[in-house]
């Protein structure tokens, strides 16, 4: 081999190991995916032999695309490859001109491969050697589906290692985006037509094409590559470039149906098994599969059940790609809704105006007005508020910029366009947080997050995220199933989320061992919607400066402006001494305090004290001090001062509401010396021992009324006004007439009265 010309000992080295797997395919001796692992491999080596020889020290990469760069190459497959530059240089195209010849001319020997460039910016019009100025140029503005598809599987082979970073980089922005896009799907049933009208052309009746047929290899490659782009943005681990491996993954994810990618991964070898015994007869680039001729006998085995498996390959990439949109009459659909003319008119008016941002606007118009037709048919469908859920839509799709992915993807998702109707429907509170955040709408298809940033203000912005997708999608399956409970366990396990991975966070630039002690809704684990935080900082002892820049840093982080808002408001009144005690105080100075010092009205609040991170409650030591007479009396006054006489029932400020209640548990709890399990309202009710059963029921009521009463109304309200639009939203979102709702209230409320005046240590002689 030493005397040989580089040219015929790439020659003479390809032939050999192509002879040994050609062997192996036409005996079906070695695994199809083992063949192509491998000879990929010995292509790799190959070309890095020629690149080597022709580019020694010059400023460009070489990628392999399509099977190479899969490491799934058939036998006798063209090499789809890509050069890339860091710039313009008469030197690489004389070096590619040799590279070409030495792999692709024929000699008594053979030849190397067949090398096919067209995978390049602007394809066989584009320059041989694209610089990366002019790679990013193209794919950023001009870049098509097909293309984003295609690399996924770019794999850099050779050369320049910093071109080789920089390609990558940028590809893989290009191919998988952070937000779901589903109008690739669109473009991908108008590229599998073009396929399948050539693959008819060809075809017979005894003929299949084992890569272009219906079900064949190349929608296998499809289908899985679609996947891995609509959700590769979001979860990283899936921009793998092998089809077995992806299948696994969107399998492992739940992706994809056990069953089906099972079979998919079995189809797609089987296919590749036949593909390459067809190659290895004559080394050949042919994927046609004669059904009458005489074969192997694994080859004839596998013949019967060819045909019914690449119907079902079909079927299941159908099942992704969907029906096309059909036309609709937009203003007919309207006139059902049977909203005035007038209003009418102009909500047509100002929803279609806002015209579809896209590049195939006749293909995402269809889409979008589709979508607006099925939208309108599901607010029908769930009797919510039509005109208001009109309005909320208007403004979702100027927040979008009436982008033609979120009408793709709205239009695929049905659970989805449900959901968003219902909530348009229903809840302008959580309708405004998609108007304001509508990206947010991929993580609530997932239903997950992202994993937590190192970078603090990515991490910021993540967290706020959290937050409010917690509200968006608990708000959405209480509007449904209006379980409490549930709710404010979610609620609260966010904040506490939230709060411990950004104290965790900023630890790492501020040592320090301080804790967060919370207290009221967010201490009894009963938060809600639009609730504050309220907490103390505490240290084991005497605080230092670096205690103090902690304690400041959390509070600018959690209610600085974020996209969407701040992440939380935060209370810190409850600290001792109020707005003018030490913002951070040592653990023994507080429970002195709270023994020592405190007033009645303090200690109440810190029963509901927890360790947020930690499993144990605040201490409550103060507990075997009773209450003095002075003190219910003192607890009596507050009382008085707190609730309110209105016209209209108050949820938590009328006699008998949710405050009345629970400041009543919390005097029963120190007046009796009662150990609660938990800082729970449910557990401090039971201090009320004789009939807290039926107060208990009332509040939770009374509670989940005002949970429901705050997603449906446009501010935050716990007043019941019959004239108000908000009351109407409620009763009807508690499927409950008017009248019925505020009857139901007032008798709750007149018996927690009644309730208390028997149970209330503050209004018992004492």
């Amino acid at each position: 081999m030493t005397n040989l010309s580089i040219e015929d000992q790439l020659r003479q080295e390809r032939s050999e190991i192509w002879s040994r797997f050609a062997d192996a395919a036409k005996t079906d001796s070695m695994a199809p995916d083992q063949i192509c692992q491998q000879w990929s491999g010995a292509a790799d080596l190959l070309l890095r032999h020629a690149f080597d020889h022709c580019f020694s020290n010059q400023k460009i990469a070489l990628f392999a695309l399509g099977k190479l760069g899969s490491s799934e190459l058939n036998l006798s497959s063209d090499v789809d490859v890509l050069l890339v530059s860091q710039e313009d240089s008469a030197q690489g195209l004389s070096a590619l001109r040799k590279f070409q010849k030495i792999l692709t001319e024929r000699t008594a020997a053979g030849f190397v491969f067949r090398v096919d460039f067209d995978l390049r910016p602007g394809g066989k019009q584009g320059p041989l050697i694209p610089t990366l100025d002019q790679f990013k140029d193209y794919y950023g503005n001009y870049g098509e589906t097909w293309e984003r598809l295609a690399f996924v599987r770019l794999r850099p082979i050779a050369g320049d290692e910093d071109v080789q970073k920089e390609v990558l980089a940028f590809a893989q922005k290009f191919s998988f985006r952070k937000h779901l896009d589903f109008t690739l799907l669109e473009d991908l049933k108008t590229l599998r037509s073009k396929i399948q009208v050539h693959y008819w052309e060809r075809s017979q009746d005894q003929v299949v094409d084992l890569k272009l047929g219906i079900g064949g290899i190349r929608d296998v490659e499809l289908f899985t590559h679609a996947l891995q782009v609509i959700h590769g943005g979001r979860d990283l681990t899936l921009q793998v470039r092998g089809t077995t491996e992806a299948l696994l993954l969107l399998e492992m994810k739940e992706l994809l149906p056990p069953e089906e990618a099972k079979f998919l991964r079995q189809h797609y070898w089987n296919l590749r098994r036949l593909e390459n015994y067809v190659q290895a007869l004559n080394d050949e680039q042919t994927h046609l599969l004669v059904l009458n001729e005489t074969h192997p006998e694994f080859v004839m085995q596998a013949l019967p059940n060819l045909k019914f498996d690449m119907l079902r390959c079909d079927s299941i990439v159908k099942s992704l790609l969907g029906e096309a949109p059909k036309e609709i009459s937009l203003e007919e659909e309207l006139k059902r809704t049977g909203l005035p003319d007038q209003d009418l008119q102009e909500l047509w008016q100002e929803i279609l105006g806002q015209e579809v941002l896209s590049r195939n606007k006749g293909r995402d118009e269809l889409s979008r007005k589709a979508f607006l037709g099925a939208f309108l048919e599901t607010l029908q469908e769930q009797k919510g508020d039509i005109r208001r859920g009109l309005l909320l839509l208007k403004d979702f799709i100027g927040s979008t910029r009436a982008k033609a992915s979120f009408f793709a993807l709205l239009l695929r998702e049905k659970e989805l366009l449900q959901e968003l109707a219902w909530l348009f429907g229903h809840s302008p509170y959580l309708s405004r947080i998609l108007c304001n955040r509508p990206e947010l709408l991929d993580s609530f298809v997932y239903r997950a997050q992202d994993k937590h940033s190192e970078d603090l203000g990515t991490l910021l912005e993540e967290l706020a995220e959290k937050k409010l997708l917690s509200e968006v999608i608990n708000g959405s399956e209480y509007l449904e199933d209006k379980n409490l409970q549930q709710l404010t366990a979610n609620l609260t396990s966010t904040a506490d989320s939230v709060a411990t991975t950004l104290l965790d966070a900023l630890k790492k630039e501020y040592p320090s061992k301080l804790r967060i002690l919370a207290l009221g809704k967010w201490g009894g684990r009963e938060m809600g919607f639009r609730s504050d935080l309220d907490f103390i900082f505490v240290v084991p002892e005497e605080p230092v400066e670096i205690d103090y820049k902690l304690a400041k840093r959390f509070i600018t982080r959690l209610t600085e402006s974020h996209r969407g808002g701040n992440i939380y408001s935060i209370d810190m009144r409850l600290r001792p001494s109020g707005k003018a005690g030490p913002l951070v105080i040592v653990q023994k100075d507080l429970e002195d305090y709270l023994q020592t010092q405190s007033s009645a009205w303090e200690r109440q609040a810190y029963l509901k004290a927890r360790w947020i991170g930690e499993n144990t409650h605040g201490n409550l030591g103060f507990l075997d001090l009773g209450l003095s007479s002075a003190e219910l009396d003192e607890l009596e006054r507050i009382r008085t001062q707190l609730l309110v006489e209105g016209v209209h029932p108050n949820l938590k400020y009328s006699e008998g509401g949710l405050v009345d209640v629970e400041l009543a548990a919390q005097t029963a709890v120190l007046k009796k010396k009662f150990k609660p399990s938990s800082t729970g309202t449910a557990d401090l009710i039971s201090a009320l021992e004789e009939k807290s059963g039926v107060l208990l029921k009332n509040y939770d009521r009374l509670r989940q009324i005002e949970q429901m009463l705050q997603l449906v109304a446009s501010e935050s309200l716990t007043e019941l006004s019959p004239n108000h639009e908000s009351f109407h939203a409620l009763a009807l979102a508690l499927h409950l007439p008017p009248q019925e709702l505020l009857n139901e209230v007032t008798g709750l409320l007149s018996a927690n009265v009644a309730l208390l005046k028997e149970l209330d240590p503050r209004r018992l002689p004492h």
